[in-house]
């Protein structure tokens, strides 16, 4: 004889079982709810092959002719190239601030031989600090920093020569030591060039002084050549030539008239 649990057992519906939701299929009531997804897969295919079957162009409404950039370096030579910060001394806040984070070079003119320094801001490119490697620059250890190098300059980075305070900070003290030895190996190198210079221009001076008063001494032998002609001339046609008492009588005779 069935007791009641039993009896309870058996009424009590099973779920996915063949007596509830779709018989014996289990989740049958639920079978077609996958179909869709599929017609959505076939309809997102078929919008990408179509994507892809496109064939259109798009030309632009006006066209950009290619510019070649003249930066002002195609006539140095790298001697130094590293990543620093730049920073200057504001002498009215007495302050050191920021001017910007570039690419410090060391450029020689292949033309001239003299070395300077460039430092250009990242992304940007504007000049930051442009000056000449002067000789007797005095290359300073910031004190707070022994990555980082204080001098003072004349500046053209403005456009204008500018007395300038800079720091130099690196990102380590190799690169900071590194930069050190290549600006006084610059500055050793432009005493030379200039001092080479310097006597080219004076050797210059003297040749145009020597030239310029042998054309005045040939000048005047010029002149006086000429003048003693005009005399002798004077003399075969039987008058003289006019001097200050012939001028005297000339004035007299026409008043008298």
């Amino acid at each position: 004889m069935a007791t009641q649990d039993d009896k309870a057992k058996t009424q009590t519906p099973v779920f996915g079982s063949s007596s509830t939701f779709g018989g014996a299929s289990g989740f049958g009531g639920f079978a077609g709810v996958e179909k869709p997804a599929e017609h959505e897969e076939g309809a997102e295919e078929g919008t990408a092959e179509g994507e892809e079957d496109c064939s259109a162009e798009f030309k632009p409404l006006v066209q950009l002719e290619e510019v070649e950039r003249v930066s002002g370096e195609e006539a140095e030579d790298v001697m130094l190239d590293l990543k620093s910060k730049l920073y200057r001394f504001d002498n009215d806040s007495g302050e050191w601030k920021e001017r910007g984070v570039g690419q410090t070079r060391l450029l020689k003119n292949k033309e001239n031989q003299r070395i300077r320094l460039l430092m250009r801001q990242e992304k940007t490119l504007k000049i930051r600090a442009n000056h000449l490697v002067l000789p007797g620059t005095k290359l300073q250890e910031h004190s707070g920093s022994e990555k980082a190098w204080v001098y003072s300059t004349v500046d053209f980075a403005e456009e204008e020569q500018k007395m300038e305070l800079f720091c130099l900070r690196f990102g380590s003290l190799e690169k900071a030591q590194e930069f050190k030895k290549h600006f006084e190996e610059a500055m050793a190198h432009n005493d030379k060039v200039l001092e080479a210079e310097g006597d080219e221009g004076e050797d210059a001076a003297a040749a145009a002084a020597e030239d310029k008063a042998a054309a005045a001494k040939e000048e005047e032998a010029d002149l006086a050549d000429k003048v003693g002609k005009v005399s002798v001339a004077d003399k075969a046609e039987g008058t003289e030539a006019p001097g200050i008492n012939g001028a005297k009588q000339a004035d007299a005779k026409d008043a008298k008239d």
